[in-house]
């Protein structure tokens, strides 16, 4: 797998590039209100499951508002959504990421690791201000768009918040947000947070429908297992099916059949492919799909449909349940300390192994 989402999936599947939005109509449709009241809040929280849309609906709803800076300005016939023609100039800069109304705020480019760095730095966050501090280019709306807002360091935040505190009139901040609960509540406090849930399975299906290329199309069988790992994600299903993350679960279900009763050097080996600074995207992917799993598992036994053949019976889901909260807190501090990627995954499938006893 190549060293980061953004550069795994090809750059015409970029947010910013989409002109459909599938799903969050009624999220889509209260932002419209409130842009058509004319008290449209300067503070926008977007939160949700990565790769739902989120930043699609960002850049939907920026387009909309730099194209439309005036509600009176909107043609009759695109009043129920945030339509904007692709062939349209205001689509195409915001595209190239070439109008001068709109900053976006993301990881920067770490060209000693050529990679994206893990964190939202300060001097990203910082141009929010400087941005702002200029006279709006074209005398509308300016929108500062935040992908992802709980990405920022505690200092990139802090910058923010200031820029959030007093925004200049005719300001919008779009907070992209995967776990709002990780942003300052300072910030939490000055924007209004807008919840968007997973989509259906049938909706996954159709947004694999429109982004794949014609060639080299996966198999049938590789797109149900995509869409059923995916849990309501495209974003999660295209890395599954793009960047070699199927292969990332075989191997990780390879592990399981052996439980109780790992296979330590595989276990060793497994490990250590997620280790490297290149393997991060790798790392957060298999941490999402171990977690994901086990809280499935977990759900599968309290509700007597699968017990995990005995090795999760209903007598001991208690202490099942605190072995998720434990493998949840490790990969949480892990990533906030920058600790030794290996050692969580270890760790964890130790965990897994030993409660999975009788």
């Amino acid at each position: 797998m190549k060293d980061d989402l953004a550069q795994e999936l090809d750059e015409r599947l970029h947010p910013r590039h989409r002109a459909v939005l599938i799903g969050h109509g009624g999220t889509e449709r209260r932002l419209l209100d409130a842009y058509r009241s004319g008290k449209l809040h300067h503070g926008w929280i977007l939160n949700g499951p990565r790769g739902i849309g989120k930043a699609t609906l960002a850049y939907r709803f920026t387009r909309f508002l730099l194209r439309y800076p005036d509600p009176a300005m909107v043609p009759a016939g695109v009043r129920e959504g945030c339509d904007v023609d692709p062939a349209d100039p205001v689509f195409r800069r915001v595209a190239a990421q070439g109008h001068a109304d709109l900053i976006t705020i993301t990881r920067a480019y770490d060209t000693r690791n050529k990679r994206l760095k893990a964190e939202i730095g300060v001097d990203e966050a910082r141009q929010a201000s400087q941005f702002l501090g200029r006279t709006a280019g074209e005398g509308g709306w300016r929108v500062v768009i935040v992908d992802a807002a709980d990405e920022m360091t505690a200092s990139a935040a802090n910058a923010l918040l200031k820029s959030l505190e007093e925004p200049p009139p005719r300001t919008v901040f779009l907070l992209v947000s995967h776990v709002s609960g990780r942003l300052l509540p300072t910030i939490r406090s000055r924007c209004i947070r807008l919840d968007l849930a997973p989509l259906a399975d049938e909706e996954v299906e159709r947004v694999l429908d429109v982004v794949l290329e014609e060639g080299g199309k996966p198999s049938a069988e590789q797109r149900q297992l995509a869409i059923a790992l995916a849990e309501g994600s495209p974003g999660r299903a295209l890395q599954l099916l793009q960047g070699g993350g199927l292969k990332l679960f075989r191997d990780f279900s390879a592990l399981l059949e052996q439980v109780p009763g790992l296979d330590y050097g595989r276990l060793f080996e497994f490990a250590e492919r997620l280790r490297g600074a290149q393997a991060l995207d790798d790392y957060r992917l298999f941490t999402e799909l171990m977690e994901q799993w086990l809280s499935r598992r977990i759900r599968d036994a309290a509700r007597g449909v699968d017990d995990w053949a005995g090795r999760m019976p209903l007598n001991r889901l208690g202490q099942w349940s605190e072995v998720h909260q434990a493998i949840v807190h490790s990969i949480g501090r892990a990533n906030a300390l920058n600790l030794d990627r290996r050692e969580v995954i270890v760790q964890a499938m130790r965990l897994i192994d030993a409660t999975a006893r009788p």
